[in-house]
């Protein structure tokens, strides 16, 4: 199963000349004449990856009960952590606090030629009921019209195969297109993903 990237709809706006950048400007006004415009990847999934998830565990301070660093349960040192994932250690404090989360590795990213939309993917209808399956008189499954606040399973729509969506922030999504961010830290993820 692979992770699908969407990049959520929130300021700045992700767009791409040679690299993918940030831009506060919803217009795009001031690029000159005869310039390419960028594309606005807000509201879009824009890649899809290999992943493999690592619990996250903080070190705390017997004496003082302060957290003096995390670190993961494998080859994933503290100074990794913060390197690969873009933070530092009191983003990483305010962030998961002293319960620790998950470092999402990504790997094999494919960045979409073109950005795909949310309906390109189904979801499993919740409201369905048993009766209405078996009869077939409502679809089991629906377009997916809605990111998640996190993560979810959906399906392609031509092949049917499975996916997580997750979503993520332009500024932590442009690192990643970049290349610059290998590891999404998460408080939480989906049960399938940990084995």
């Amino acid at each position: 199963m692979k992770l699908l990237l969407y990049c959520t709809k929130a300021n700045p706006y992700l767009r791409k000349l040679d690299n993918y950048f940030l831009d506060n400007h919803k217009d795009n006004y001031y690029w000159s004449k005869g310039q390419t415009t960028p594309f606005n990847f807000n509201g879009k999934i824009v890649a899809e990856c290999d992943y493999e998830v690592e619990e996250i565990d903080c070190l705390i301070n017997t004496f003082t009960g302060e957290i003096i660093d995390y670190s993961g349960h494998t080859e994933l040192r503290d100074i990794d952590l913060f390197k690969r994932s873009c933070l530092d250690l009191e983003s990483l404090k305010k962030y998961l606090g002293k319960k620790g989360g998950y470092a999402i590795h990504i790997k094999n990213l494919h960045i979409f030629d073109k950005p795909r939309e949310l309906s390109d993917y189904y979801k499993i209808d919740s409201s369905i009921t048993l009766r209405e399956v078996l009869n077939r008189t409502k679809p089991v499954y629906i377009p997916i019209n809605k990111a998640p606040q996190n993560m979810m399973y959906c399906h392609g729509k031509k092949t049917g195969e499975r996916y997580i969506l997750i979503s993520i922030k332009p500024e932590w999504l442009c690192k990643i297109l970049n290349g610059e961010k290998t590891i999404e830290v998460r408080k939480k993820v989906l049960k399938e993903m940990l084995k």
